[in-house]
């Protein structure tokens, strides 16, 4: 059950709180922004260059009830991230921060050059450094943060022609969970959620199909759908999840049992 901010829409932008939604186009990464906006969080949208589907994402999301705007940018330049709060900063208090954007390329690593392996790095895991070290201070300020890192399945039972994702996806556990110590007395809370095989538009980077070596569909006998680990966390991100943090949420249809 999400529970959602008794009054929040009714609250000036100074008081109101907002959420930076990362690779928001489509996917997960919207209906993240959907089920945020349910909650009564205004949405800052970011795309790399999706603006179409970025602008589909914001107008979903007006219809909601909240206010939503959409930036464009890449998220391995530290400006962007300062662009971003700049933005988010006009809706109101930055209170969410949701790390969704990643790259999945497939390459065998006979085949993978040096800047493969740093263009998945660069995305998977300098874009968290760089947005965390551009929310955290402004959430310092109100004593209280949301901050949701989205993993990959492929990091906890592998995968071929993906090391340089899985091993981006296994950092960012360990960021999580470092983050989560150092600021535990914040009142920021930060987690990682990883999801499954979900039901998603992939690009033609990521392998004509994701198979992993232990099956190729859930035990649950389907595929998972973006609102499955969007409601995961949009629930993290709500005002009584305080005592959740640093933890990594499996949203994966039996997939894996850690």
């Amino acid at each position: 059950m999400i529970i959602k901010y008794i009054g929040l829409n009714k609250m000036n932008n100074e008081m109101a709180k907002v959420a930076i939604v990362t690779g928001a186009a489509k996917n997960i990464g919207r209906a993240t922004c959907e089920s945020l906006s349910k909650l009564g969080y205004n949405i800052l949208v970011h795309a790399n260059t999706d603006k179409d589907g970025a602008d589909e994402t914001v107008k979903l999301v007006k219809e909601n009830g909240v206010q939503s705007e959409r930036i464009i940018g890449d998220l391995t330049k530290p400006e962007t991230s300062q662009e971003l709060v700049q933005e988010a900063s006009k809706l109101g208090n930055i209170s969410a921060l949701v790390n969704n954007a990643s790259q999945r390329e497939f390459n065998k690593f006979d085949d993978m050059t040096f800047d493969d392996w740093r263009f998945v790095m660069s995305i998977n895991l300098d874009s968290l450094f760089h947005t965390c070290k551009a929310v955290i201070p402004e959430m310092k300020k109100n004593k209280w943060g949301r901050i949701v890192n989205l993993g990959g399945l492929s990091a906890h039972i592998s995968a071929i022609g993906r090391a340089h994702v899985i091993t981006s996806k296994s950092a960012v556990v360990g960021f999580t969970r470092a983050l989560a110590m150092e600021y535990a007395e914040t009142g920021i809370t930060i987690n990682t959620v990883v999801p499954g095989l979900i039901d998603t538009v992939r690009g033609a980077s990521a392998g004509s199909s994701l198979v992993h070596p232990s099956h190729s569909n859930p035990p649950i006998g389907r595929k998972g759908h973006p609102i499955e680990v969007a409601t995961m966390i949009t629930n993290l991100c709500g005002a009584h999840s305080d005592f959740i943090t640093g933890q990594t949420i499996h949203v994966n249809g039996g997939s894996y049992y850690p």
